[in-house]
């Protein structure tokens, strides 16, 4: 198994990863775990090898969607965005070892379900004649991937911290895509559905995940809000300027306390 996320992670093109992630999704059953194998780096991103990677403000944006180009501008960056999601899914898989069979199966779900995500997100992209690559990407999530390898830390920053950060930006998104009247406008407001009611099972599996670290690491439940705050602050994670409201009942259906709420509510301000 984990030799088959590796080629996964290390995929060339994006049609090469969506099939692996497919391929070892359904064969979960009958691949072999070897707990032994050497845990490898991984150097570069499967994106880099067809985008151009730039700094986030670099990253056209598609603030008001007037023409065909703005909504692409949109569009792409929410395809990224849910094809790094692959790669934070199957690294989560890959890199840690020794965990229960549950947490595998968790894992490789959900960069099925962001395969999906992918896909159905870059078919509207090329109804309007662009493909993933056409325009310029960043590469924080990455980044996120390479930095955070404390397993804690990891299901803490990703899972709960910048994937749950679009429990938040979704009714935002959508919003913003109802205003706009485009010919796509049903479309894409089906897919940032399925997004939306996914991420927060999604997030839930991070959640469940901390919570079984922090026994594993002896961390007291009244502790764990504090110990949740004090990843985000080490990692220097920011809920960004969209994130003008956090949505509280998508959070708590995600597994999120009250007091973690509270607690990011004051982190953000």
């Amino acid at each position: 198994m984990f030799s088959k996320l590796y080629d996964a992670l290390n995929a060339k093109t994006a049609d090469e990863k969506c099939n692996l992630v497919k391929e070892i999704w359904k064969n979960f059953e009958d691949l072999y775990t070897d707990k032994e194998a050497e845990i490898l780096p991984l150097l570069k991103p499967t994106f880099a090898n067809f985008c151009q990677v730039v700094s986030p403000k670099e990253v056209p944006q598609g603030k008001i969607l007037k023409q065909d180009i703005h909504l692409a501008y949109l569009l792409h960056s929410i395809v990224h965005i849910e094809f790094s999601a692959i790669d934070l899914a199957l690294d989560s898989a890959y890199r840690f070892r020794n965990m229960p069979k549950q947490y595998y199966y968790d894992w490789i779900e959900v960069a099925k379900e962001e395969v999906t995500h992918y896909e159905k997100l870059h078919g509207l992209l090329e109804t309007l004649g662009f493909k993933y690559g056409d325009f310029k990407v960043h590469d924080t999530l990455f980044q996120a991937l390479k930095i955070c390898k404390n397993h804690l830390d990891r299901i803490a920053l990703v899972p709960r911290g910048m994937e749950a950060v679009g429990l938040d930006v979704n009714p935002f998104l959508t919003t913003k895509i109802q205003k706009s009247k485009h010919k796509l406008q049903n479309e894409i407001l089906d897919v940032l559905y399925l997004i939306f009611n996914e991420e927060i099972s999604h997030v839930s599996k991070g959640s469940v995940w901390f919570n079984y670290l922090c026994d594993i690491n002896h961390i007291q439940i009244k502790e764990r809000p504090t110990k949740y705050i004090e990843i985000l602050s080490k990692y220097n994670f920011k809920l960004p300027k969209a994130n003008t409201h956090l949505n509280k009942e998508a959070r708590i259906k995600a597994g999120f306390s009250a007091e973690e709420i509270d607690k990011l509510y004051l982190f953000s301000s």
